[in-house]
């Protein structure tokens, strides 16, 4: 039965494939010579090409806003909240505009789109926390 776990690992592990997106991607970079060394060592310089810097930067997205996540389902199964119903289908709408948000921003990083998916997912996990702290 899926649960608000299930969620989370699956954010979880949008979050390791964008880590290891990065890191081919900064690979490829370097053998082309398209990374300076200054760069990466402390971020002055010549920054990297959009194809690259645009994964990390999503990687820094996924490491802000779904903590927020990370500590409500926790909180959820702390409390004995996590059954199921709206919360739930909350938490896979918070987790399916991560996905999008973060496909967006790696492959075309259209700006309106970005907004939209990030601002979704936002308004999504501001209802989970207001049904938590009612529910407290």
């Amino acid at each position: 039965m899926p649960s608000m776990l299930h969620a989370a690992a699956a954010l979880a592990l949008l979050t390791l494939a964008v880590y290891v997106l990065m890191t081919i991607l900064g690979i490829a970079a370097n053998a082309k010579g398209e990374l300076s060394k200054e760069y990466s060592l402390t971020k002055t310089g010549t920054p990297p090409p959009a194809w690259v810097g645009n994964a990390a930067r999503n990687l820094i997205n996924l490491c802000e806003l779904p903590v927020l996540f990370y500590a409500l389902v926790a909180l959820s199964y702390a409390t004995g909240q996590e059954t199921g119903g709206l919360q739930l289908t909350l938490a896979w709408v918070f987790v399916a505009s991560r996905y999008a948000h973060t496909l967006i921003h790696v492959t075309i990083n259209t700006m309106g789109l970005r907004f939209l998916a990030h601002r979704v997912g936002a308004g999504v996990l501001v209802a989970m926390w207001i049904i938590f702290l009612i529910n407290l």
